[in-house]
C-alpha cells in the first residue's frame, strides 16, 4: 500500500493500529529532525505561566500534552476508517461547505426546523399550541 493510501484509505492498517503505543516507542521521537519535532510542537497549545515549557527533545506524548494528542489520534483514526480521509469525501465535504454559505441548504433547513421545533423561522421563538396555553 503506498504511502499516500495508507493515510487516506478506509482500509488502512493504521485504522486499527494502537498508534499511541507505536509512537511512544524509545528513538522514534529522537529520530526526527529537530526541525521537525518543533514543528509538531508548535501545533500544541502555548504553554501557560507557570507551565513547562515545550521541549523538542521530549517526546510530546510523554508531556501534559498527551491527553490533547492521544484524543487527535483517535479521532483522525474514526475519520480514516469512516472514509473522510478519502479524496472524493473531501471535495464532496468541501463543496457542501460552499453551497452553505450560498444558502442552498436555507429552505430545507427551515422546513426542517419548522417540522422538528414548530417554529417557522428564527423570530417567532413558541410553538402554536404553547402560545394557546399562555394565552388561556
Amino acid at each position: 500500500m503506498s504511502q499516500k493510501r495508507l493515510l487516506t484509505s478506509e482500509k488502512s492498517k493504521l485504522g486499527n493500529v494502537d498508534l499511541t503505543t507505536l509512537l511512544k516507542k524509545p528513538g522514534l521521537w529522537d529520530a526526527l529532525p529537530l526541525e521537525k519535532r518543533q514543528e509538531l510542537y508548535a501545533m500544541l497549545p502555548t504553554p501557560a505561566d507557570g507551565q513547562t515549557p515545550h521541549d523538542p527533545a521530549m517526546n510530546p506524548l510523554r508531556s501534559e500534552h498527551h491527553f490533547y494528542i492521544e484524543e487527535a489520534l483517535r479521532k483522525w483514526q474514526d475519520d480514516l476508517k469512516d472514509g473522510k480521509e478519502e479524496k472524493k469525501w473531501r471535495q464532496d465535504a468541501m463543496k457542501a461547505s460552499v453551497d452553505r454559505k450560498e444558502g442552498k441548504f436555507n429552505e430545507w433547513r427551515a422546513a426542517e426546523r419548522e417540522r422538528h421545533w414548530g417554529v417557522k423561522d428564527e423570530g417567532e421563538g413558541e410553538r402554536d399550541d404553547e402560545e394557546e396555553g399562555s394565552q388561556q
